[in-house]
C-alpha cells in the first residue's frame, strides 16, 4: 500500500529526530509517531505532505484550523489551492521521480500474450497537456466534463486532462444504459462527454 510505503519512510528518516531515543524502527515506534502526529499535526502533516510530493498552487495558512467551534474536526489546509494533477505529471527529483520515469504500465485488453504498454512521466504529461489545451479552447474552468470509459490509459490520460484543465470531472461507469448515461449527463450539468467504443 502506497500510503504504508510512505508513512514507513516518513517514520525512519524523522523518527530518530521527532521521536528521540524512544525511536527503534517503524513498526515497534508506530504506536509513538501516531501519538506524535496527533499532538503535533503541523510538523507531522508539512512531512506528509513533502513526501506525497504534494505542491499547492497556494500554501495552506496553516494545517488546521480548529478555531470554529462550529466546524467539528476542523478545517484542514484552509486557503490552500492545489491541482492534484499537477502532482501527479511532474518530476519531483527528491523522491527519484524524473520525466524517464515509468508512470503507466498496461496491457491492452485481450492481447495478454503481448508484451506490457509502458508510459513515461513525460510522456502522459505530454499526452495530457494535448488534451488539457483542447478542452480550454471549448469550456471555461469550472465546466463539467463527463467520462464514460473503461478503465484505459486513455482514460487516465483524460481524467488528468479535465482535472488539469481546471475543469469538474462527472465519472460514470462504462456498463450504464444510454438512458443513464442521459440523466446523469443532465443531473451534472456536464457540457461534454469523453466515451470509446
Amino acid at each position: 500500500d502506497c500510503k504504508q510505503t510512505n508513512l514507513g519512510r516518513v517514520m525512519e528518516e524523522n523518527g530518530p529526530k521527532l521521536l528521540g531515543a524512544s525511536y527503534k524502527d517503524p513498526i515497534s515506534s508506530f504506536g509513538l509517531f501516531h501519538e506524535f502526529s496527533v499532538q503535533n499535526q503541523e510538523v507531522y502533516w508539512k512531512l506528509v505532505l513533502k513526501e506525497l510530493s504534494i505542491k499547492f498552487v497556494r500554501e495552506p495558512k496553516t494545517i488546521l484550523d480548529a478555531s470554529d467551534k462550529s466546524m467539528k474536526g476542523g478545517s484542514w489546509f484552509p486557503g490552500a489551492v492545489l491541482n492534484i494533477a499537477e502532482c501527479c505529471l511532474l518530476p519531483w527529483p527528491s523522491q527519484n521521480r524524473t520525466d524517464d520515469s515509468m508512470a503507466i504500465v498496461w496491457r491492452d485488453e485481450g492481447f495478454g500474450d503481448y508484451p506490457v504498454n509502458r508510459m513515461s512521466l513525460k510522456e502522459l504529461r505530454t499526452q495530457v497537456m494535448t488534451v488539457a489545451n483542447a478542452l480550454d479552447t471549448m469550456f471555461r474552468k469550472g465546466d463539467r466534463i463527463a467520462i464514460d470509459m473503461p478503465m484505459t490509459c486513455n482514460a487516465v490520460i483524460v481524467y488528468l486532462a479535465i482535472i488539469l484543465g481546471g475543469f469538474v470531472v462527472v465519472g460514470i461507469a462504462d456498463s450504464f444504459a444510454p438512458q443513464e448515461i442521459g440523466n446523469r449527463m443532465r443531473v451534472a450539468k456536464a457540457k461534454a462527454i469523453f466515451t470509446q467504443d
